[in-house]
């Protein structure tokens, strides 16, 4: 994964030192880096997770996604069944906004899927598709007296990807093989020329609901939490089923445990978000600059494209299942 391997950017005695004006006893030897992506995150004393945006992120938006993210955690705990993070220490007023919460028990799902018995990734499958039932029903213009409001709609997300397809044309197409263009132009294509696909409900959607994501207890291997919020919004319900990489049975399992609409263009609309998510890792990477993320972003592009058939034979299986 390109978090993992991406080093931090914000200094580490800033990083200590702000840790200890919430945690005065804390020495720097029990702060240890884990990833950064959108955060620089740390683990300090196998207890606490802190957040610090990212230095590419302007100091605006860096602030705000620290009040953001904080205030709708707030906000969903009472409303869903599995854990998620609860700040203790929330900071977004300084130079390096941050935030920092009890640490959730468990691994990471991704490090223990592929050794995962098919009946225990079909009973994570569930929770994760009730999980997601349980979220997807909430009205964020609802959450924390309206100020987390949103004025999303599917015209805003169909006008937001043609302007993306324009840009990738312009500043990625050039360096593409003539097989990548065309499966671009078809994703995109698919996806855009077909109204059908802008006639869905938007929902408060995870928005970064992978296995990275998912924590579990390794040693009976359930669910004991999800994590990394900052991207939750009134958005389409698709983008929180990208699991066609993890089969049949799992993401068959969560669909059916879905209590949310299945719409006829929900299959379509899950093929394109996971197909884009490539090309969104090498222009992120144009913007700000970073050669290790455009060159990740080509490497995946690359693979997802080598596996394109069989992602959608997945999901042409687990929506048939459905029917059964």
């Amino acid at each position: 994964m390109f978090e993992e391997n991406n080093p931090p950017d914000i200094d580490f005695h800033i990083v200590a030192s702000l840790i200890k004006e919430h945690i005065p006893t804390i020495k720097e030897s029990e702060i240890r880096f884990l990833y950064h992506g959108t955060h620089n995150v740390y683990d300090v004393r196998e207890e606490f997770i802190f957040r610090f945006p990212s230095t590419f992120l302007a100091a605006k938006e860096r602030k705000n996604l620290i009040h953001r993210e904080a205030l709708l955690l707030r906000e969903l705990k009472s409303h869903l069944s599995v854990k998620i993070p609860s700040p203790e220490f929330v900071d977004f007023a300084s130079e390096n906004p941050h935030m920092g919460y009890r640490k959730i028990p468990g691994a990471s799902l991704h490090y223990f899927y592929d050794n995962t018995p098919v009946e225990k990734r079909q009973e994570i499958g569930e929770t994760l598709g009730r999980f997601l039932g349980e979220l997807h029903k909430l009205d964020l213009n609802e959450l924390a007296d309206g100020k987390l409001a949103s004025a999303f709609n599917p015209i805003i997300d169909y006008d937001e990807y043609l302007q993306f397809f324009q840009r990738i044309q312009k500043a990625v197409y050039p360096t593409l093989s003539k097989l990548q263009k065309e499966w671009t132009d078809t994703l995109f294509h698919d996806f855009l020329d077909d109204d059908e696909n802008f006639h869905y409900v938007p929902c408060l959607t995870h928005c970064d609901f992978d296995t990275t994501n998912i924590l579990i207890n390794p040693a009976n291997l359930e669910v004991t939490g999800i994590i990394d919020f900052e991207e939750t919004r009134m958005y389409d319900p698709a983008a929180d089923f990208l699991f066609q990489d993890e089969g049949i049975e799992f993401l068959t399992s969560m669909l059916r445990a879905y209590t949310g609409q299945i719409d006829s263009t929900l299959p379509q609309r899950m093929m394109f978000r996971l197909g884009r998510c490539p090309l969104i890792y090498i222009l992120s990477g144009i913007d700000f600059k970073l050669e290790q993320m455009i060159s990740y972003g080509y490497n995946s592009l690359k693979d997802m494209i080598e596996n394109w058939d069989r992602y959608s034979s997945v999901l042409a299986a687990s929506f048939a299942n459905l029917k059964l």
